[in-house]
């Protein structure tokens, strides 16, 4: 939260660059949507790297952590990791096929939860929109599964080109609101 109208100051005098980057965005997100398989390709891989990385890491301290107890443990899950992390890079399909279940199993799940809270806080004004939103996203979740796997190769893609226009609109948004 900004509260210091010297910091509103400084924002205003880099309005264009909330738009710049907004645009940007949205750019990269047009092309992840034109181009879904390889942004689903391409969000396999940055995720392996993480998860490659995360795994040399967790791997490195087991050795280091002999007084802890059961440092073994430590250093099969990062020997997972490591498998999955570079499993990423050899059979990206295949990781894909397997994130794309899981976020259909997430939406599901997250759609039943904000039918829940919307259902037991019907006394909120406008709690019908945390209702429509929990049905979308279920909804949205069992059309994953229906079409998994073969929509795994371009839902990841579209997940991220969604998200990058969604933020690239936004910054644009803040951008011309500084302005004023």
């Amino acid at each position: 939260m900004i509260s210091n109208e010297n910091n509103v100051y400084n924002l205003k005098e880099r309005s264009n660059w909330f738009i710049l980057v907004g645009v940007i965005l949205i750019i990269l997100g047009s092309l992840a949507l034109g181009y879904q398989f390889m942004a689903t390709v391409f969000s396999v891989y940055f995720i392996g790297s993480l998860i490659l990385i995360a795994g040399i890491a967790q791997a490195l301290h087991s050795f280091r952590i002999k007084g802890f107890g059961q440092s073994a443990l430590w250093a099969v899950m990062g020997i997972l990791y490591i498998f999955i992390g570079l499993m990423s890079f050899f059979q990206p399909v295949a990781i894909s096929s397997a994130l794309t279940l899981v976020i259909s199993f997430l939406l599901i799940m997250s759609g039943f939860t904000q039918i829940f809270a919307a259902m037991n806080n019907r006394n909120l004004p406008r709690w019908g929109w945390i209702l429509t939103s929990g049905i979308i996203t279920l909804i949205l979740g069992f059309m994953i599964i229906a079409g998994w796997p073969y929509d795994s190769l371009w839902v990841l893609g579209m997940f991220l080109g969604i998200d990058l226009i969604f933020q690239g609109w936004a910054y644009v948004a803040i951008g011309f609101a500084l302005k004023k």
